[in-house]
């Protein structure tokens, strides 16, 4: 069945302002139709892409394709001026379905499926640009589209152990919510209520309460973890050193999905790779620098070049006292995921809600270790931040974040308590 689409209780603003951000880094599938069509526009026959790869080939059998990348990282359809080419001559429908829906998403619930935005985008987050509201005529056609048309489904897992009713998993989805939401403590201290949330309705035996018991189950869990969490805040025990181990794989992931990451599709670029991947496992050495924001976050003419290294010493130091103007692209990230439900629906098949709350809690310690090694020596900025977001923007879809074996980390490291030091401590 087909659901019909709503927008968040919250505005949400956007317009295209050519940065580039989402054609670089970003993998966009074709489907054969696709492949097909952009094959018959006869780039092969440019002068300005002569001797350019294309494609790439994904899959055996059945054939499947990707677009290619410069060695830059663009894409290589990406013209000098910052225009897609295939746009430019064939215009919007000729592009791929991905490319013309970003970066609006949907999220497919019981009754209905939010269309929200993806903070993939300094637009999005810079809230720049028209309300979806006033864009119905842009996002309800791709809406429509076959692939991407929201359809009604059964809900994801509420615990492991337990599936439950789209009811019952939409009411744990709005505690988190209004944990996520609640003006009255920090980001982080929101966090660690939500893993406390998670933790112990793991540990419920579910499938014994009926409806009215289970609501007053989330009542009590809701009113209690606020209490539970003071004294994790007042104590703040360091994570131990396996858990830090986990953790910087976690960060390895984040860094290079971050938009001033200088990734390199070449021999040479694996190698610096490697040597990156090294030194953030010992913890120790130094790595390629991130581009600053007005950088990595802008395309003008030729993409801008950046080199330098930063000392991974750069993990250890404090943040305290950052100015709530820098925190509040994160902040709202954080808020935009629990209103949307995405955090709770989109992604990692399979997983149940409690381990999606704390791959949505790791990925906060993360970006705060992202964000020191992206601004070394200085003050961060709101632009830095925003960077970061990006990369946890992207980290919804990368594949290894969303694995069998990420989640078996995560319930370990929820089990023993560390991912809440981890989230803790990073806060630091």
């Amino acid at each position: 069945m087909d659901l019909p689409l709503r927008l968040l209780p919250v505005e949400e603003r956007w317009t295209c302002h050519g940065c580039g951000i989402c054609c670089r880094h970003v993998i966009i599938p074709l489907s054969p139709e696709e492949y097909a069509r952009i094959r018959a526009q006869g780039w092969d026959k440019d002068p300005t892409l002569a001797g350019k790869r294309l494609f790439v080939r994904t899959q055996l059998w059945p054939p499947r394709y990707r677009l290619a990348h410069q060695e830059d990282g663009y894409c290589v359809f990406l013209s000098p001026t910052g225009r897609c080419r295939i746009h430019e001559r064939f215009g919007a429908e000729a592009k791929p379905l991905v490319c013309r829906m970003f970066p609006y998403q949907t999220v497919a619930l019981d009754k209905f499926a939010y269309l929200t935005l993806r903070h993939n985008c300094p637009s999005v987050i810079r809230h720049a640009g028209q309300p979806l509201s006033q864009q119905e005529d842009q996002w309800q056609p791709l809406a429509e589209h076959p692939r991407l048309r929201p359809q009604a489904t059964v809900p994801p897992p509420i615990t492991l152990g337990y599936r439950g009713t789209w009811n019952q998993f939409l009411r744990s989805a709005a505690v988190v919510e209004r944990l996520l939401c609640n003006p009255s403590y920090p980001m982080v201290r929101r966090l660690v209520h939500a893993l406390l949330f998670a933790q112990t309705l793991d540990a419920c035996r579910l499938s014994r309460l009926d409806q009215e018991r289970y609501i007053e189950l989330l009542r009590m869990l809701e009113e209690s973890v606020p209490k539970e969490a003071e004294p994790l805040f007042r104590d703040r025990v360091p994570p131990d050193a396996a858990s830090q181990f986990i953790f910087r794989r976690v960060l390895l992931d984040y860094l290079r999905l971050h938009p001033g990451f200088p990734l390199q599709e070449s021999w040479q670029g694996r190698i610096q790779w490697a040597k990156m991947a090294l030194a953030i496992a010992r913890g120790k050495g130094t790595i390629p620098a991130l581009a600053p924001p007005e950088v990595a976050l802008k395309f003008e003419g030729e993409p801008a070049t950046f080199s330098g290294s930063v000392s991974l010493a750069e993990l250890d130091r404090s943040l305290t006292g950052l100015h709530r103007d820098v925190l509040k692209p994160l902040d709202e990230y954080y808020e935009a995921m629990a209103i949307s439900r995405r955090f709770a629906v989109n992604g990692r098949r399979g997983w149940p809600l409690t381990d999606r709350i704390r791959a949505l809690a790791a990925s906060f310690p993360a970006a705060l270790a992202v964000l020191r090694l992206a601004t070394p020596g200085r003050l961060p900025t709101a632009d830095d931040m925003m960077a970061v977001v990006i990369a946890l923007d992207r980290g919804e879809g990368l594949a290894s974040l969303a694995s069998r074996t990420y989640r078996r980390r995560l319930r370990a490291l929820g089990r023993s308590g560390q991912l809440i030091r981890l989230v803790i401590w990073w806060a630091r």
